[in-house]
């Protein structure tokens, strides 16, 4: 017996059976099609937003004061902030 999937939403059975006969091809591939097109949009959204992370990560870079670079975060918010939180 091979791998089963049980869809109970007539919604659903609906779309894909009519999605299969505008393709011509099995339920079975419609899905797995529709599967395999969402997955790489999703993969392309994730790359989208990592080349952005990365953009805004190099701007703020840029925009650093030079002797902030080679710093941790603690170090340099130790420059900024007493022992109480308060800005020097």
């Amino acid at each position: 017996m091979g791998a089963q999937l049980n869809i109970k939403d007539a919604e659903t059975i609906r779309l894909a059976r009519e999605l299969s006969n505008e393709l011509g091809i099995s339920v079975t591939a419609t899905i797995r099609e529709a599967l395999e097109e969402k997955a790489r949009r999703r993969e392309a959204e994730r790359e989208e937003l990592i080349t952005k992370i990365m953009e805004i990560s190099h701007e703020f870079r840029a925009a650093m004061p030079a002797d902030w670079h080679g710093k941790t975060s603690k170090e340099i918010m130790d420059e900024i902030y007493d022992e109480h939180g308060l800005p020097k």
